[in-house]
């Protein structure tokens, strides 16, 4: 089934309900109702997206375990349908041209999945949707799919308006390090990687970093 099958086939009141239960970890955490009133434009917006053919990448539902915790949760993903293995034995390397031993990690076929939040809704609304969690319900699916595909803002729009403000800062970080305005970290092991922290970037955190001393 596609992400619109999804959304006409579930019963969604369950689906708001599963939603403001994630909530619940914020503070302040909103009542059933408030959740509702935010989705429901949210599910509005997708069911009247024009049909389009399956994005590259399909939704993954699936189980996670963080490392060295027991607790396991839900989690939303694109998977790379395209996927290749990479060389056993071989190091990751960022970036081209890896010296022997390595391979370029930051190449798409070495990435089984793909975060969801950048997306737009409109190229992945008529997408399969495959749930390998065990016991996951067609309602909690949509549900993580919801909250993920929100986690940027409440519409297609803002989503892709936090897209270029995102893409213009990182445009403005690889400037940056090319001109040389940037705090270089060598690496602490001969193996290690050496850190670049362009110079806006190192400027929000000494501003961060105030706020919080003015605060205490």
């Amino acid at each position: 089934m596609t992400l619109r099958e999804t959304l006409m086939a579930v019963d969604l009141e369950k689906v708001y309900k599963l939603i403001n239960k994630k909530d619940k970890y914020h503070k302040p955490s909103p009542t059933l109702e408030q959740t509702t009133e935010a989705y429901q434009p949210v599910v509005k917006e997708l069911l009247h997206k024009p049909r389009t053919k399956a994005h590259a990448l399909t939704w993954l539902v699936e189980e996670y375990q963080n490392p060295g915790e027991k607790i396991k949760y839900i989690g939303v993903c694109f998977l790379n349908t395209k996927y290749v293995e990479p060389p056993k034995g071989a190091k990751p390397w960022g970036g081209k041209n890896p010296p022997k031993g390595h391979y370029n990690c930051n190449l798409n076929k070495y990435n089984r999945t793909f975060a969801v939040g950048f997306t737009p809704w409109s190229k992945v609304i008529d997408t399969p949707v495959a749930i390998t969690a065990p016991k996951c319900s067609l309602e909690q699916a949509v549900a993580e799919i919801l909250w993920e595909m929100t986690f940027y803002g409440w519409s297609e729009e803002r989503v892709n308006s936090q897209v270029d403000h995102i893409n213009g800062k990182i445009k403005q970080a690889k400037k940056e390090i090319k001109e040389g305005k940037c705090i270089t970290i060598p690496p602490k092991t001969k193996d290690g990687f050496t850190v670049v922290i362009p110079e806006s970037i190192s400027n929000t955190i000494v501003d961060l970093i105030n706020k919080l001393r003015k605060k205490k």
